[in-house]
Parts: C-alpha cells; sequence; structure tokens
C-alpha cells in the first residue's frame, strides 16, 4: 500500500495542495473541474479470434493493453495495432472495433462485459491470447472542453515501458479497489483514474508530433508561458494587447502575431473564450448570471450575456437550462469551439 499511498499523494498535491503563492496550472484546473469518475472497470483476456465492438455513447474509454498486441478500427478510419503498453482513450459517441484481426466479425461489448466490475472476463477462441483493462468514464463536459477540444477522438499512446508498467500497476489497483468495496474506495478509484488519465494525455503530448496546439502549446512556449499563467490567474482583469506586450518585452504587432501562431487565436478572443468558460462553471455551480459577470470581468450580466450569445449562439440562461436537461456528461449544449487551436 506504500506505492499506493505515495501515488495518491502526489495526486492531491499536483491539484489541490498548491500555495497561496503558487497560481493553479491551469491544466490542472481544468482536470480538477472534470471530475473524472469511473463507471465500469474490467480486465478482459481474449483468445484468437475475437473481435469486440462498442459504441461509447455518452461515456468516454480507456483501453490499456496489458499483454499480447491486437487490432483497434474506429468506424470510417483504418486499423491500427495495439500491443502491451499501449493505452487508447476514447471520446464519447466514437464507435470502434478492437479484435485479432481487423477483418473479424465482432461481438457487441454489452453481451461480453454487461454490468461486470473488478474481475477478469474471458472470451474468443483458443488461439493467442491478448489481455486488456477497459474502464468507461464520465466527466462534466462543460469543464473537459478546453482538454477534449485539443484531443482528437481518439488517442492512441504507445507507452514507454517504464511509463507501461506504472500503468498496469494503477490499473491493478482500480481492480483490487472496485472488487472489495473498501471505505472510501470511490475516492481512491476516482485519483488513480485522474493519474491514469494525466499520464496517458502527458505520454501522447511529449510524443513526437503529438504536441497540441491551442492554450498547451502557449502554456509550454518560452515566450509565451508567463503571459498566460498572468492571464489564467486573473481573467477579470481588464486586459488590453498593448499591456500583454509590454509584459511579454515585444510590441503589439509582434506580440500578436506570436500568439495567434502559437495558440491559435488573437490575444484578446483566447481571453474572452476562457471567461466564457469560467462562467460556464459558475453558472453550472448553482450561481447567478450576475456572479458569474462580476467573476469573470464582465460589468453587468447584460455584458455577459452578450458576450455568452456570440461564443455559443445560446445566452447564459438557455445553456444552463439546456445543461439541467441533458446532465453535466452530455456535450450538447457546450458549443464553445475556440478553446481548440482554431480561430471561429
Amino acid at each position: 500500500m506504500a506505492t499506493l499511498d505515495r501515488i495518491i499523494h502526489c495526486l492531491e498535491y499536483l491539484i489541490h495542495n498548491h500555495s497561496s503563492e503558487i497560481a493553479v496550472h491551469p491544466f490542472d484546473s481544468v482536470l480538477s473541474a472534470m471530475q473524472l469518475e469511473s463507471s465500469l472497470f474490467v480486465r478482459m483476456r481474449a483468445h484468437a479470434p475475437w473481435a469486440m465492438s462498442f459504441d461509447s455513447g455518452g461515456q468516454a474509454r480507456l483501453i490499456v493493453v496489458a499483454k499480447g498486441r491486437g487490432w483497434f478500427t474506429q468506424v470510417g478510419h483504418p486499423p491500427v495495432v495495439v500491443q502491451e503498453g499501449d493505452c487508447l482513450i476514447i471520446k464519447q459517441g466514437i464507435m470502434g472495433i478492437l479484435g485479432d484481426a481487423p477483418d473479424r466479425v465482432a461481438v457487441p461489448c454489452w453481451q461480453i462485459a454487461d454490468h461486470v466490475t473488478g474481475e477478469t472476463v474471458a472470451f474468443g477462441g483458443d488461439g493467442e491470447a491478448c489481455e486488456f483493462f477497459s474502464t468507461l468514464f464520465t466527466f462534466d463536459h462543460a469543464a473537459g472542453e478546453p482538454l477534449s477540444a485539443l484531443l482528437p477522438n481518439v488517442v492512441h499512446v504507445a507507452m514507454p515501458e517504464s511509463d507501461a508498467g506504472r500503468m498496469l500497476s494503477i490499473l491493478e489497483h482500480i481492480g483490487a479497489e472496485e472488487a472489495k468495496a473498501s471505505l472510501g474506495g470511490t475516492y481512491v478509484v476516482g485519483r488513480l483514474l485522474d493519474v491514469l488519465f494525466i499520464q496517458a494525455i502527458r505520454t501522447w503530448a511529449s510524443s513526437e508530433g503529438n504536441m497540441p496546439g491551442g492554450w498547451l502549446a502557449g502554456l509550454t512556449h518560452r515566450q509565451l508561458a508567463q503571459t498566460l499563467h498572468r492571464i489564467h490567474a486573473d481573467l477579470a482583469h481588464p486586459w488590453t494587447l498593448e499591456q500583454l506586450a509590454r509584459d511579454a518585452g515585444m510590441s503589439r504587432s509582434t506580440f500578436a502575431a506570436l500568439f495567434k501562431s502559437v495558440v491559435g487565436v488573437p490575444p484578446l478572443t483566447y481571453i474572452t473564450t476562457w471567461r466564457i468558460y469560467r462562467a460556464k462553471l459558475i453558472l453550472a455551480a448553482g450561481h447567478s448570471i450576475a456572479a458569474a459577470a462580476e467573476q469573470t470581468g464582465y460589468g453587468s450580466d447584460i455584458a455577459l450575456s452578450r458576450a455568452f450569445k456570440t461564443a455559443t449562439s445560446v445566452s447564459p440562461g438557455q445553456w444552463r437550462r439546456e445543461r439541467r436537461t441533458s446532465g453535466r456528461n452530455d456535450p450538447g449544449p457546450d458549443r464553445l469551439a475556440t478553446l481548440g487551436s482554431t480561430e471561429v
């Protein structure tokens, strides 16, 4: 349990235990607000010939291959090989097939492992084995917009051996926690899922050619990182292009051109986008439109409503009503696209 305790302690430090002198990293704040929750966890042992089809619906899926290899096919895309140590993060609503060959007839996943948690499910024939962990997870889509907008529908991560070992160890811990239903088990599983998600995104982003653009690119850029941290530390501040350029030690034109080339949108568009994102979180927490306006730098609820509708095509009140109707895990009412690397 010492290893598990260290994992939990480190994660709590990364997400929650920042001193008052250190601003929370934007990535940390987004991840914390997402409230990742595992809804189904299962270890599967498939023997060739085998193939499993799935549609995650409103939930995302994490698959980690523990042994052997297989083929993953996203509907409408060519198949790719997945092997020991590989990880797949599959967005909600994506249909796919995982099997020992790309041309197998697939069995729906719900027929194989419906409502199974913390157990090993064996299926297929009597040929070569492939073992993998699969977990469905939910998260608040409004809170997850900034990260989700940067990721492809399927994130394929080829883990280095050392990282793969850690991932599998964490998955074993999750399985043990869910199987024995100990006190605090739900909390522990949630934190371990955070670790898995962070490690998968971190490894994928650091792989050659995968570093996403947008705000993550800005936060790792030598000349822009400090500026973005200042912006995120005080979104309500009446930022101007002149002030941002001066703080970065550049002329207005040089700063504006560099910012847009790296982040994908002009500086003030970026600030507006994140203000609307913050307003969504405030509204989702049950606060008034006036409170959201005050905390995001708008002088009145009218000003916020105008900016909100321009960005999302709906008013704050309508967005909140749609969210209540659809639920926090439904991305339907979240129409904001500028959190990614393209300007709209």
